[in-house]
Formats: structure tokens, sequence, C-alpha cells
């Protein structure tokens, strides 16, 4: 299968109902993608995650903001980032892995899904970037 698309860009408001539109957006794109579909589930877990922290933790209730979806295709890795403009809440403690806190466990599970994980907190906001690697096909 070749990629039917290699790069996608949205910026959505942060709300609810715009992170279920990314996250079908994620969906479609990925479905696009030579992957197989364990790691094309994963890789929509971890996107999923990164988006409901956005909209829920990145800014004051009454605030309004968005959260900017970027992926892109390579050779040997599908890319995802999720960025948004907010602020960190010091507060926002992910759980410990093996912990049965009932919050905080999007971060261990962005972990577990994919290969890699980075996360940065700046002034200007939070960027997530998520990498799942692709199998090789002779």
């Amino acid at each position: 299968m070749t990629d039917a698309v290699e790069f996608a860009r949205v910026v959505h408001p942060a709300r609810a109902d715009e992170a279920q539109r990314m996250r079908h957006e994620a969906r479609d794109w990925l479905a696009g993608l030579d992957l197989e579909q364990e790691a094309r589930e994963r890789v929509l877990t971890a996107v999923s995650e990164a988006v409901e922290n956005a909209v829920e933790h990145a800014y004051p209730e009454d605030a309004e903001g968005t959260v900017e979806l970027t992926l892109w295709a390579e050779a040997d890795a599908v890319n995802v980032r999720v960025t948004d403009n907010g602020h960190w809440s010091e507060g926002s403690v992910p759980a410990d892995p093996g912990s049965h806190a009932t919050r905080g466990r999007g971060f261990v599970l962005m972990h577990r899904s994919v290969d890699s994980v980075a996360i940065r907190h700046t002034a200007a906001g939070t960027t997530v970037a998520l990498r799942q690697e692709r199998e090789p096909h002779p």
C-alpha cells in the first residue's frame, strides 16, 4: 500500500467535541498509511490521550485556546505532535507506572502505547511528540 497522505496538520478549539473530531481525523489519516492495525490502534490511543490532556488541562475553564495536531510519515516511522498554547499546571502530576490512581494515567498510557513519547513544557505551551516505528516491507 502507498501512503495516501504523508503530512497532515489541523488546529481546533480546545473543547471536548473538537477532541473527538481530532481523534476521527487522526484515525482517517492513519487508515491511509502502510501500518499494521495493532500499531495504528496504539498510535490512536496515544493521540487520544495527548489531545484529551490538552483540552482538559491546558487552559483555564472559561478560557479559549487551541490544540494543534500534526501528523507525518517517514519511511520507518509515524510521528504525531500535539501542541497547545496553555500553561502546564504544576499540580498535574502523572501517575507512577503500576499505580492505581484514577487520574494522571494518560502519560503512562501514552508511553505504553507507542515507541517514543517526548513531552516539552514551555511558557508558550506544551508539546507532546509521539513516534511509532513502522515494520519494514520487502
